[in-house]
């Protein structure tokens, strides 16, 4: 890998300088054709867009066929990241920028060619090439089917507008081009149809599912990244998880339609698990997955203990029980991204510290269910003074046990894959409570509250009785439950990152 970074900056041709000349001047008249077409035909902004948008994509394509050199592709990633950030803060191109909604999908477009030319210019050049041709052709096919039928079906998983028949042509599209694609990987020879199919799908699916759930532009980043990851865990020797991937599609599918039919995820959370599910079984299997699906499952049979309880200061909390994106991300994000990093770097074994974030998104939940659901006092975490059941930072004695409970349960879930358990017992555990207490802190001091206005309850929503709009009462705003959560998960992480190192300098004294 550090033979393939140093490359990267071998110097170009002057023929190659040449191209690049062609190239940007190529890039440059599809944008200029786009305002022309805009101006003259009064077409509207969000077609130039998507015109633009395939023709870029297009030529962008044949980049690692029209350069040997990387720098060239990596500077007119650059060129184009700052040119369009310039047009997007002085309102000029507005074929490109003038759309619907406020958006940086053309600066995450050049900025999603950087970072595969970075990874696969001279790994994998065609797994860049093909991950950019399915956001092109599949992205904007979505966007035109969903904007030229007359009545689609519409749905909203975050902020942007998606329609049904969009996503389903989207993922028709890229399984099409990633078909059709992948043999030139092979250059046709001794191609294996099944792998071409499994990778075709699943890399279809996650780019499909990235962008149903994208808003703002944001899906020009998700879509490549996350179609070259599978491609690469399909097709780089050394790499490839074929079985395993293949494996976890199927059970992220069923366990993400499982959920959302019992009412447990919402369909935004169901595309969010799905995506999640996918991540950790295909990059660790079982050994990271168990852990998560026992918070998972158990966490969801919690929320139905002691409803009636709950009902009552249900009014309190920002989102239900039904889990959408937002939560799903929120509690299981961290892991995801634990995942990665070791499935990318398996030199460093940061299982423990997945661990250590599973266990601290568990005792925070746990604890919350359990003491909505006991008669216990609940007590500020920070003056010790009580207060009102479902208070952000409220701790009770149960919800206490619980958390410790459940940071027991899911280091215990991990016991087939860990050798040393009685050193990792004790340091999950205390990374489990640890980063509870630390969500707890958080809610009792930067967590955003409000007034209502009607009732005079506090609150985390933004409007309460009958839609009116609530007063901020204190803390920050933007630090939503969401983002305590995470603050929870990462807590665990570092609590158990921090432990672990001190039991290493500690059996080596």
């Amino acid at each position: 890998m550090t033979e393939l970074f140093y490359r990267l900056w071998d110097a170009p041709t002057a023929t190659e300088w040449y191209s690049f000349g062609f190239v940007l001047a190529g890039l440059a008249s599809f944008i200029g054709a786009g305002e022309l077409v805009r101006h003259v035909f009064r077409w509207p902004p969000e077609f130039t867009r998507k015109l633009v948008h395939i023709s870029v994509g297009i030529l962008i394509f044949f980049a690692p066929g029209i350069f040997t050199s990387a720098v060239p592709a990596m500077l007119l990633s650059v060129v184009f990241i700052i040119v369009n950030l310039l047009a997007i803060r002085f309102g000029f191109l507005k074929g490109m920028h003038d759309t619907n909604r406020p958006s940086y999908g053309t600066v995450y477009y050049p900025l999603a060619f950087l970072i595969l030319v970075i990874v696969f210019w001279h790994r994998a050049p065609m797994i860049l090439s093909l991950s950019i041709l399915v956001m092109a052709l599949g992205d904007a096919a979505a966007a035109i089917v969903g904007e030229t039928i007359k009545s689609p079906a519409v749905y909203y998983l975050s902020a942007d507008r998606k329609s049904l028949q969009g996503s389903a042509v989207m993922l028709l599209v890229s399984f099409l081009v990633l078909f059709f694609g992948i043999p030139e990987y092979f250059h046709h020879s001794d191609v294996d149809g099944t792998l071409v199919f499994a990778a075709a799908g699943v890399a279809a699916m996650t780019g499909t599912a990235w962008e149903g759930l994208s808003s703002r532009g944001l899906d020009n980043l998700t879509i490549p990244l996350s179609v070259a990851f599978v491609l690469s865990s399909y097709l780089i020797p050394g790499q490839a998880e074929i079985e395993r991937f293949t494996m976890g599609a199927i059970l992220a599918l069923l366990l993400a339609g499982g959920a959302w039919k019992m009412g447990v995820l919402a369909p935004s959370g169901a595309v969010a698990t799905f995506l999640l599910a996918l991540l950790l079984f295909g990059t660790g299997g079982w050994k990271w997955t168990v852990p998560i699906l026992t918070f998972f499952v158990l966490s969801s049979i919690l929320s139905r203990v002691g409803k009636k309880r709950k009902q009552a200061v249900e009014g309190r909390f920002e989102k239900d029980s039904v889990r959408d994106y937002g939560q799903v991300f929120a509690n299981g994000g961290i892991a995801g991204v634990l995942a990665l990093l070791n499935f990318l770097f398996p030199s460093f074994d940061l299982y423990p510290v997945y661990l250590g974030s599973i266990a601290a998104v568990t005792a925070d939940t746990w604890g919350t269910e359990i003491g909505l659901a006991s008669k216990g006092t609940a007590r500020l975490v920070t003056t010790w003074k009580p207060v009102e059941p479902g208070t952000n930072g409220g701790i009770t004695a149960p919800g206490l046990l619980a958390g410790f409970v459940g940071s027991v349960v899911i280091v215990v879930s991990a016991f087939p894959w860990i050798d040393d358990a009685q050193i990792l017992l004790p340091i999950v555990i205390l990374a489990g409570v640890g980063g509870s207490l630390v969500d707890s802190v958080a809610g009792a001091t930067v967590q955003a509250e409000y007034r209502c206005p009607v009732c005079g309850k506090a609150t985390e929503k933004r409007a309460h009785c009958n839609n009116q709009p609530t007063h901020h009462r204190r803390g920050v705003e933007w630090i939503t439950n969401d983002v305590v959560n995470w603050v929870c998960g990462t807590a665990g992480a570092l609590f158990a990152l921090t432990l672990l190192q001190f039991s290493n300098v500690f059996e080596s004294t």
